[in-house]
C-alpha cells in the first residue's frame, strides 16, 4: 500500500512540475514513479510493491494471450463437423491461498472459453472444472496449472516444486 501511495504522489508531483493536469500526465507521471520505484526498492521500501506490479502485468499479458487462444480454438471447433470436444470434469489440487487468490483462479478459468470452475472442496484445497477440447484429464489439469501459476506470483507465492497431479 506503501508503494501505491508513493507512486500516486509521484504522478500528482509530476503533473503539478509540468504545470498541466491532465490524464495523459497522470500516466506520464505513473510511469516515472513506478520507475522511480523500481530503481530504489530498498530505500524506499517499495520492493513488495514493484514486484506485485510488475507481477499483475505479466498476468494481464498471460491472460490475453490465453485468452486469444481459447476463443480461437472454440471458434475453430465450430467450424467443424464433428469437433473433437472430449467433456470431462476434473479435480485439481490447489497450490494458491486465500479467498481471494482462489477466486480469482476460478474466474479466469471461466472466463477462458473451453473451461468452467465448477467450485471448491469444503476445505478449498480443490478446484473442481468442466473442461472441454483437452485430450486427456493431464492435460486439462495441465492448463489449470497453467493460470495458477501465473496467478502464485501475484499473491507473493511461490510454485513448489511438486509432483504431478
Amino acid at each position: 500500500m506503501r508503494g501505491l501511495a508513493l507512486n500516486i504522489l509521484l504522478a500528482l508531483v509530476w503533473t503539478l512540475f509540468v504545470g498541466e493536469f491532465s490524464l495523459r500526465e497522470l500516466a506520464v507521471g505513473f510511469l516515472l514513479g513506478f520507475l522511480i520505484l523500481s530503481v530504489f526498492p530498498l530505500s524506499l521500501g517499495t520492493g513488495g510493491y514493484v514486484q506485485r506490479a510488475l507481477a499483475a502485468v505479466r498476468f494481464a499479458g498471460f491472460f490475453a494471450r490465453e485468452l486469444t487462444v481459447a476463443n480461437v480454438q472454440v471458434a475453430l471447433f465450430a467450424l467443424r463437423r464433428h469437433p473433437p470436444l472430449h467433456p470431462m470434469i476434473v479435480a485439481y489440487p490447489l497450490r494458491l491461498r486465500g479467498d481471494s487468490a482462489q477466486t480469482l483462479l476460478a474466474a479466469t478459468i471461466t472466463l477462458m472459453p473451453g473451461s468452467v470452475a465448477m467450485g471448491f472442496n469444503p476445505e478449498r484445497t480443490v478446484l473442481y472444472a468442466h473442461t472441454i477440447g483437452l485430450n486427456s484429464a493431464r492435460a486439462a489439469r495441465a492448463s489449470v496449472r497453467k493460470v495458477e501459476d501465473a496467478l502464485l506470483p501475484l499473491y507473493g507465492q511461490s510454485a513448489a516444486p511438486e509432483e504431478s497431479a
